[in-house]
């Protein structure tokens, strides 16, 4: 079957872009601000339960990240058009340095404000670094992405591994528990500072002009949705797993170990998948791959005794590791060029962490209604039929020019 370019006005053939070298220290520097995309997410849901919160405090402050991921990135290419990618990043690597701080130093009263600037801070991140990607590293596309989402999700496992034993070890201070994390920020701010010399960009429009230039397109909303879905899929068992294995019987530090392994064996996959989905005709048996892996962890949790729990949160994990690098990379596929990719982006991210939202909270909500995971987990299992629709219509081999609009 041939690679035919869709009826949709918005879409054409990938252009091929030029030959250049991969720099070591470009390649180091987007590592280093990549780990720290997660970190200060994962630190969170192992002592989520501790934090002095209700049920209902705990679902909000799992929701909020998300939708700050939401709202932030609709307006990072607006950040881009002002400052640059590489001087935009470097701003958000301090406003995620304040918010880790305020959460430490206040874990009561800072605890919302703090999680609303690294919710902010990372939503820009989440945004440029692809179209970053594609610009700097324009023949090695697979492999960057492969690259920066390795280092995003070992950053989020060892948060998530280590918060509940430091707290331990320092008496049960979360002060130190939570404040950790920023040394590894203030590493990335200083790799991050020879980058802003970089050359800046020519404008592009921002959130609001993106959807109008792209609203038309119908592969762009697959691209959101499967962005938006294979989120929610990521992020209520993340806010909610050690909770669920904690009611199963297991105890709170064994809970945050099968979180951190959640996130650790799905390192392999993250790197491994865009390099191989690149190289594909397009990625829809990439797309069924890893909703396979994610539906069979889910069913495992629900149905399986928990003295097998590490089987399922392992296939769980493979496929939100494939899920997560398999998105980021058709917002790059699917992009006909740098200004695209942006909006893209944004687009994808904004609309799609907005639905992304609703799964903490729904998930924390239903089980608080029910007094039961069940619900919960069926409702998930069920949204990833959906994921699996749009995953195969966004990952057909179609590319988008979304050009300003008049």
């Amino acid at each position: 079957m041939s690679r035919t370019p869709t009826q949709d006005p918005a879409v054409s053939r990938p252009s091929r872009s030029a030959v250049v070298p991969l720099s070591g220290l470009a390649v180091l520097s987007v590592v280093a601000l990549a780990f720290n995309m997660r970190t200060a997410i994962g630190e969170i849901p192992p002592v989520l339960p501790d934090l002095g919160l209700s049920q209902a405090g705990q679902s909000i402050l799992a929701t909020v990240p998300v939708v700050c991921f939401g709202l932030a990135a609709l307006t990072a290419p607006a950040l881009r058009a002002r400052l640059g990618e590489e001087r935009g990043l470097l701003v958000v690597l301090g406003i995620l340095l304040v918010g880790v701080l305020v959460r430490a130093a206040w874990p009561g009263g800072g605890l919302f404000p703090g999680t609303v600037f690294v919710g902010c801070a990372i939503a820009v991140m989440n945004v440029l670094v692809p179209s970053l990607v594609r610009r700097r590293f324009p023949d090695h596309v697979g492999l960057m992405t492969g690259v920066y989402t390795t280092a995003l999700v070992a950053g989020g496992s060892l948060a998530a591994a280590t918060t509940v034993p430091l707290r331990d070890a320092s008496g049960g201070s979360l002060h130190l528990a939570l404040g950790i994390w920023a040394i590894p920020i203030a590493v990335a701010l200083v790799a991050w500072l020879p980058q802003r010399r970089h050359r800046a960009l020519a404008p592009v429009a921002g959130g609001r002009e993106a959807i109008r230039a792209l609203g038309r397109s119908r592969v762009a909303w697959y691209v959101t949705l499967f962005m938006g879905l294979q989120s929610l899929l990521y992020y209520a068992p993340l806010s909610w797993l050690p909770e669920i294995h904690r009611d199963q019987g297991i105890d709170a530090s064994k809970a945050g170990l099968l979180l951190s392994v959640l996130n650790l064996v799905s390192i392999p996959t993250t790197f491994l998948t865009p390099l191989l989905a690149h190289r594909m005709r397009d990625q829809r048996k990439a797309v069924v791959g890893t909703v396979a892996l994610t539906v069979t962890g889910l069913l495992g949790i629900l149905l399986a005794p928990s003295s097998t729990a590490l089987v399922w949160v392992i296939l769980l994990g493979l496929g939100q590791g494939a899920a997560l690098s398999l998105a980021l990379l058709m917002i790059v596929l699917r992009a006909g060029d740098d200004n695209t990719a942006a909006r893209l982006s944004s687009m994808a991210q904004g609309f799609g962490y907005l639905l992304a939202a609703t799964g903490p909270l729904v998930t924390g909500l239903l089980h608080a209604a029910t007094g039961s995971w069940t619900i919960p987990l069926i409702l998930l299992v069920a949204l990833c039929g959906v994921e699996l629709v749009v995953g195969l219509a966004a990952g057909r081999a179609r590319v988008i020019h979304a050009h300003e609009p008049a």
